[in-house]
């Protein structure tokens, strides 16, 4: 049920977001949209407007991320967002450790670069971990 439900806020999130994606300058209210998937084939899903919202990331075989976004800024075509999250491991995690939710409020820190395939990149770095991606299906988009 759980995965149904992500899948569909990343069809939303995809849905809704502008293929477009236009300069701004430095800002506590950035708005950064976006979903799709990775090199890695890490699923993600951005949906930040004046500076909060909410970053999920699902890796497969390892752990899902769903993040509250406190803090983002935009300079151009990239952006920064902080805030808290919950991991949840995944069945068969390669930390050999059990299945299941991790950890909760655990801070993490993100950085999206606007564009396409091939263009557009994301980097989570949560828990002394660092998940960097470049976006293979989807788009980011970085705005006012």
């Amino acid at each position: 049920m759980r995965a149904a439900v992500r899948a569909l806020v990343v069809t939303i999130v995809l849905g809704l977001t502008v293929l477009g994606a236009a300069p701004v300058s430095a800002s506590g209210g950035a708005t950064i949209t976006g979903g799709g998937s990775t090199n890695d084939m890490t699923r993600f899903a951005l949906a930040v407007h004046n500076g909060s919202g909410h970053f999920e990331c699902l890796m497969p075989k390892l752990m899902t991320v769903e993040a509250t976004v406190t803090s983002a800024t935009a300079t151009g075509g990239t952006a920064t967002l902080s805030g808290v999250a919950t991991v949840t491991l995944a069945a068969g995690n390669p930390f050999g450790l059990p299945a299941g939710q991790m950890a909760v409020g655990v801070p993490f820190t993100a950085s999206a670069i606007a564009g396409g395939p091939g263009v557009g990149f994301e980097d989570l770095k949560i828990m002394g971990m660092d998940f960097p991606g470049t976006v293979q299906h989807g788009q980011i988009s970085i705005g006012p």
